[in-house]
Formats: structure tokens, sequence, C-alpha cells
């Protein structure tokens, strides 16, 4: 046993780790000096569909009883850097944060892709680090997105406070040479609880939830019309209309391949889509990319702020940064509003979904900063949406099947209805 050894006999234990589904195989990328005394450890996994690189800071461990890994050739004894308070604190200064009245730093538990550390100031949690633990050549989008909306002043996200970033070999490139983000650090929202978690509470007791659904709608087309003038924009050519439809009906034709019940959805859903690909197409810009309920904080006495602006994880890193369609967000939180009703809702579950989508709509459309709502192209995304869940939810929980479709065939009935 060596070193690489006992280091994935950790690594692939822990939550982050996203290579569960197969056997491992990691080298050491590099080992780079780290700050407060670790050693930055990128660590390649070459299993699975494509090679994945973590990110694995190191620090000496007061003892091999409290160690993460021993060092079976020389006996060192190593612990996540993450929860060593002096590895966190190096990390947000060296972003360009005052840590002067930092009095402690704690890791929060439950995550899965990352690794969040809350600082507090004189007993008070203030600011959050976010430590990327897979890492990809280019800015990382929850930076780039991040920054600019907070450079423009916008009330709807978690302020941002700084970024740290790293380069590493990459034979790939001409130059030899990857750079990406490490993490980066914003404001902690005490009291906050994600939206997916206040939808479900309210749908199952069987509240009303269009005031909160009216309130959402406006912070998210604030945060699309901030986006809209300070990140790129481009326009929607035939190839690249193209493209998205080829990837609506490839989508399609998995769907009705390993979900029987869609077949006799087929026709109906790409009628719609091909009247969507003949309809003008607005500007494409940046956008959020994975919205949905889980991903917006409602904060005590300051309403509702969007987080998490990495796009679709399974999605390569540069197209989460091209720019897209800003109705893809709103058809996401339609979908997630159609979940919450199915999952808390009971038997009027479907009532309390359309009620909180016919406000969030409603309000959208009219919000500040809101995209051209084109109800072709929404509905497209939409079912686009549920016939990618339909796919998630016959391989993984056949028992939610029902969700996706009972929503495939609402959107279908709204279009025939027109």
């Amino acid at each position: 046993m060596d070193f690489l050894d006992a280091l994935a006999a950790w690594m692939t234990t822990q939550r982050w780790y996203a290579g569960k589904g197969h056997q491992s195989r990691l080298r050491i990328l590099a080992a780079q000096p780290g700050l407060a005394g670790s050693t930055r450890y990128l660590v390649m996994d070459d299993a699975g569909t494509l090679p994945t690189l973590y990110h694995v800071p190191l620090v000496a461990a007061s003892s091999a009883d409290t160690a993460d890994v021993v060092d079976p050739t020389d006996g060192r004894a190593l612990v996540d850097a993450a929860r060593v308070p002096e590895f966190a604190v190096a990390t947000l200064e060296q972003m360009g944060v005052d840590v002067r009245r930092v009095t402690g730093a704690r890791v929060l538990t439950g995550e899965q892709s990352n690794t969040s550390i809350v600082f507090e100031e004189e007993g008070e949690p203030t600011i959050i680090l976010k430590l990327f633990r897979t890492l990809h050549h280019g800015e990382n989008p929850d930076v780039t997105v991040q920054r600019a909306l907070s450079a423009a002043g916008s009330p709807y996200i978690p302020r941002f406070s700084g970024s740290q970033d790293a380069s590493w070999p990459d034979v790939g490139r001409e130059s030899g040479t990857a750079h990406g983000t490490l993490g980066f650090a914003q404001e902690f929202l005490p009291g906050a609880q994600d939206g997916w978690t206040t939808a479900l509470e309210a749908a199952r007791e069987g509240r009303d939830f269009t005031d909160a659904a009216r309130d959402l709608a406006i912070a998210v087309a604030g945060v699309h019309g901030a986006l809209s003038v300070t990140l790129e924009t481009t326009e929607a050519g035939p190839d690249v209309v193209a493209t998205i439809g080829s990837a609506w009906r490839r989508r399609l034709r998995i769907a009705a391949s390993e979900v029987p019940a869609l077949a006799d959805r087929v026709e109906a859903v790409d009628e719609v889509y091909r009247a969507a690909l003949e309809d003008p197409w607005p500007q494409l810009q940046r956008i959020h990319g994975d919205l949905h309920l889980g991903q917006v904080l409602a904060v005590p006495g300051r309403g509702w702020r969007l987080v998490d602006f990495e796009g679709e994880p399974l999605r390569p890193m540069t197209e989460r940064a091209t720019p897209d369609l800003p109705l893809r967000d709103v058809a996401g939180m339609l979908r997630s509003f159609d979940y919450a009703g199915a999952v808390g809702g009971g038997p009027d579950g479907g009532a309390w979904a359309a009620a909180c989508q016919e406000t969030f709509i409603d309000a959208y459309a009219t919000a500040a900063g809101s995209a051209d709502l084109d109800g072709t192209l929404l509905r497209a995304l939409v079912l686009d949406k549920a016939v990618y869940e339909s796919i998630y939810e016959a391989r993984n929980r056949p028992d939610w099947l029902p969700v996706p479709l009972a929503g495939i065939d609402a959107a279908l009935t709204f279009r025939n209805a027109d």
C-alpha cells in the first residue's frame, strides 16, 4: 500500500466524490504548496465516462487518531485542510477579505459536491466560503455571475466577497497548463431557508404560496435584467437554434424508448418543439442555468436570494458559461412548483402548484428585467425539462414518474387550449 492507496481509501468515501458508481482509477496530477502549511493535491480520476479532477487540500494532523489519511511510506498523518480553521481563514484572507474580526470557522455538513465553511465575527455568522472539489479549466460560472451581479448592486443574491484561482498541468492544452477556480466567498444569510423546504411546508399545510411565488418571480426577473447588461449577450442564430432543437429531440427519443407511457405523447410534444423552433428567438444571455426551488433562499425580512450559479452539474463547464435562454430558468421554476405540489400537497397539490405557476408567470411578465415571455418557446422548454425528468425518474425513482408525465400533459393541454 502506498500514499495514493491511502488517499483513495479516504477520498472515495467523501460526499463530494462523484465516482461512487465505478471503481476509481486515481493519480496525483500535482502536489502544490498551499496555505497554512497545507499541500494542495490535484487528483485525477480516470475512471468513468470523463476524467474528473479533484481538489484535495491536506494539512498535518495533530495525531494519527484524528487523521483522514496516514501515509504508509513515512507515517505522516494528514487531515482535510477544510476542517482546519487556520487554513480556512488563510484562504479567506487570500481572497482579499478582511479577517481581523473573524472569531471562528465551521464546515457545513450535508453538502454533496463542494465544501462550505461558515465564518463568524463576534459570534455571528457573516461569510461563507465555498471550496470547489471538482476543478475545470476556466473561471467557475458561480464566480463570474455572482461577481457581476454583486458589482451591479443586485439585491437578489448574497454579496460576493472574493475568489481563489490556481493553475495545474494539462497536456491537452496548447500551453500545457489549465487555470481554474478553487473557491469563492460570499455573504452568509442567517436564518435563510431553501425555497424547496419553504414551499414544501406550505404545500403540506395547504397554505397559499402565491405571494411568495410573486416575489420570487420579481427576483428572478431582476437577476435576468442585471445579467443582460453586465455580461455577454448573443443573437440566437440558426445554428444555435438548430443545436438546441436537436438536443430537445434527442432527449425525447431517449424518453420514448425508456418510458413506454410517453410513447403516445411524442408526436404532440414534437409539434410544440417544431413551432418553437420556427418562431423568432430572443437574444441569448447568461442565466442561472439550473434554477429550481432548491437554488433560492428565503431570508427573513429580506425576501428571496438566488444562489448556486454553477449551472447543470452534468454539463461541461464551457457549455455552462454559454449564453442561453432566460426562459429556461422560468421553465425550471415552474417544474419545481409542480414537484412541490406533488410531493407535499396531497389531493390538492395540483391546484396549489397551478396557482403558484400562474402567479409566477404573471409576475415575471411584468417585472423589471424580465425576458419576453414567448408562450410557445416557454412551453417547449417546460416540456423539455419534464421529458428530462421522466428519464431521470424512470431510471432512479419510478414511483415519481407520474409527476413529470402529468407536467407533460398539462403543458400539452394548455397549448391545445390556446
